[in-house]
């Protein structure tokens, strides 16, 4: 445990260090800046809108990592990635208020990807802009007196995912909570329509999957069942629609937040005692761990078959070209002798990075789980055999939790070196501070 311990405190002090960067326009990116974005913002709105989307297209050597990744097979986005290339298309819309919100947007990302203060400053220029006319379609959407068309509907969920994501952006770099009020109201306009709607375009359904996949880590931290593990929203946004490997992922992480809140309301009621009723409510509650933990490993086995290769491996093992999906932009930074993993590309340290924070955060609780139980079966002599198999399953919790643990750790380097990957790395080290926090409280604010 010590050696987690400084492992994790010495990847902390990085990770202060790389906000640092951010936050002072120091980020360094190998990818080259467009003179025309570089150049005319100060006085071109509409020169600067048009570079940046074509400098966001997909294409080969393109600003996110699952298009500079060569060679065949599954490619993997990341949330980001995904909802940007969902919104992109939409500017052939020319509606004023999703126009600059996709332009604070992608400002935000490519001022920071590049260190341009004066690039950040015009995104948030432009993100005030569009967060006034936000707030009156945002009225004018929950007035019971107007119908909303479809059309309508659309773009408002469009603009409230955009601005969403410029929020997550910004958290980034600033540890900022500004974005949970736009989460919860790009959420609720979302269940006050109901899934259906999602089915009239493709665009909708893919930039659905990249706030699904971040609406889930806010729920996780909110500890409160989210509407996302429904079974409508499950399948209806899907329909005729394959799923990628990361949807899939998000499929079973939804049902998180259900278990974290029912854990909770359960400590509450036994905080005085144990009844015959809470016993078997705790039984029950840690029955449903272990199932969705099954769930959880049955998609990393799918995952494990979508590659000859292995997903990650021992910095000390020999690596072969082949075995490496190269992306220039993205070569871990390898500070200390804690930093063994080599991943199979930039994209897959990401997946995996939240599969290990799923799997993490259950771990935690089932942990807090079975110490409850035994603290009551340890009173009940009857209990024995019980009693015997909770403390088996706690001690390979806790060995599981702490090598998890060490995985999202061990990632780091391969996600802090490049922008991206940064960005997908802030959730599953809030889960990682949490872990350590309860193991041994209290924790310095990261």
């Amino acid at each position: 445990m010590e050696h987690s311990r400084q492992f994790f405190d010495t990847t902390m002090l990085w990770i202060r260090y790389l906000r640092c960067l951010l936050a002072e326009r120091q980020w360094s990116s190998s990818l080259t800046l467009d003179e025309n974005v570089g150049l005319s913002y100060k006085t071109s709105y509409e020169l600067v809108y048009q570079t940046l989307l074509n400098d966001f297209r997909p294409k080969n050597q393109g600003i996110f990592s699952g298009d500079r990744i060569e060679g065949i097979g599954t490619k993997h986005y990341s949330n980001i990635a995904t909802c940007v290339r969902a919104l992109l298309p939409l500017s052939s819309l020319r509606i004023p208020t999703l126009d600059h919100s996709l332009l604070s947007l992608l400002s935000l990302y490519y001022g920071s990807l590049h260190g341009d203060a004066g690039l950040e400053e015009f995104a948030y220029s432009s993100y005030t802009i569009a967060l006034g006319q936000y707030s009156l379609l945002l009225n004018r959407f929950l007035s019971k007196d107007t119908e909303v068309s479809t059309p309508a509907y659309q773009a408002f969920v469009y603009i409230s995912i955009s601005m969403l994501m410029f929020e997550h952006l910004r958290a980034a770099a600033t540890q900022s909570a500004e974005y949970l009020p736009h989460m919860q109201g790009a959420l609720a306009a979302l269940q006050a329509c109901g899934p259906q709607p999602l089915l009239t375009s493709c665009g909708m359904q893919k930039a659905f999957c990249g706030l699904r996949g971040v609406a889930v880590f806010t729920a996780i931290e909110q500890r409160e069942q989210t509407f996302l593990a429904e079974p409508d929203w499950l399948n209806i946004p899907f329909e005729n629609v394959t799923k990628s490997t990361r949807d899939r992922l998000t499929d079973i992480g939804v049902h998180i937040p259900n278990l974290l809140q029912c854990f909770d309301l359960f400590s509450a009621n036994t905080t005085t005692g144990y009844t015959d009723r809470d016993f078997e409510t705790g039984m029950s509650l840690l029955t449903q761990i272990t199932d969705l933990e099954q769930k959880f490993e049955g998609w990393l086995s799918a995952l494990e078959t979508t590659t000859s290769e292995p997903l990650y491996w021992s910095r000390s093992l020999p690596m072969t070209l082949d075995r490496k999906h190269h992306d220039p932009e993205c070569v871990p930074k390898y500070s200390n002798k804690f930093h063994q993993l080599v991943f199979h590309s930039g994209p897959v340290a990401g997946l995996l990075v939240h599969y290990w924070s799923f799997r993490l955060q259950l771990g935690m609780t089932s942990i807090k789980l079975q110490q409850s139980l035994l603290s009551h079966v340890g009173q009940v002599p009857e209990l024995m055999l019980v009693q015997e198999k909770l403390s088996q399953g706690l001690r390979s919790q806790q060995e599981s939790a702490d090598s998890t643990a060490q995985l999202i750790l061990g990632a780091e380097p391969s996600l802090s070196s490049c922008f991206e990957g940064f960005v997908c790395l802030q959730p599953p080290l809030r889960i990682v501070a949490s872990y350590f926090e309860s193991l041994n409280p209290p924790l310095a604010v990261i």
